[in-house]
């Protein structure tokens, strides 16, 4: 695992739409996988071309894209995880709320079970004020 820094960045309008969208999950995806972050797709750009909507992240367009370039480029595949399930893995990639109450992808350590904060892309480095879920990426089996 090498840490890879974020060079995009979430703005917001004053009354907290999203005008733009930051790159920390591409970040944490790129360390985990020891690339550039210029290597990875930048998923962000199929946020909001769904046409259906709803919970299953993995039905989302974004998710299938990153999935399709893991497969074909390693051989592996992004995994949903809710806070409750466990995982062998050592790192992952933990979704919540930043500092900043904006949403945020960090890279957690796995201790025997507990998620301990590991790398922030983001250069505050401040972590998550609230965690939500979190991603493994995993082998396919052959």
């Amino acid at each position: 695992m090498k840490p890879v820094s974020q060079n995009k960045y979430s703005l917001f309008y004053s009354d907290g739409t999203r005008l733009t969208y930051g790159n920390c999950l591409i970040a944490c995806v790129a360390s985990i996988l020891d690339q550039p972050i210029d290597e990875v797709p930048n998923v962000y750009t199929f946020y909001g071309l769904d046409k259906t909507k709803g919970d299953d992240i993995s039905n989302h367009l974004w998710f299938q894209v990153m999935n399709t370039w893991l497969n074909h480029k390693f051989n592996k595949q992004i995994f949903y995880k809710t806070l409750n399930e466990q995982t062998n893995h050592q790192y992952v990639i933990m979704r919540g709320l930043s500092m900043r109450m904006k949403p945020h992808c960090c890279i957690f350590e796995n201790k025997g079970g507990v998620f301990i904060p590991y790398f922030d892309p983001h250069p505050t480095s401040q972590f998550l004020h609230k965690q939500q879920y979190y991603y493994t990426i995993e082998n396919l089996v052959d």
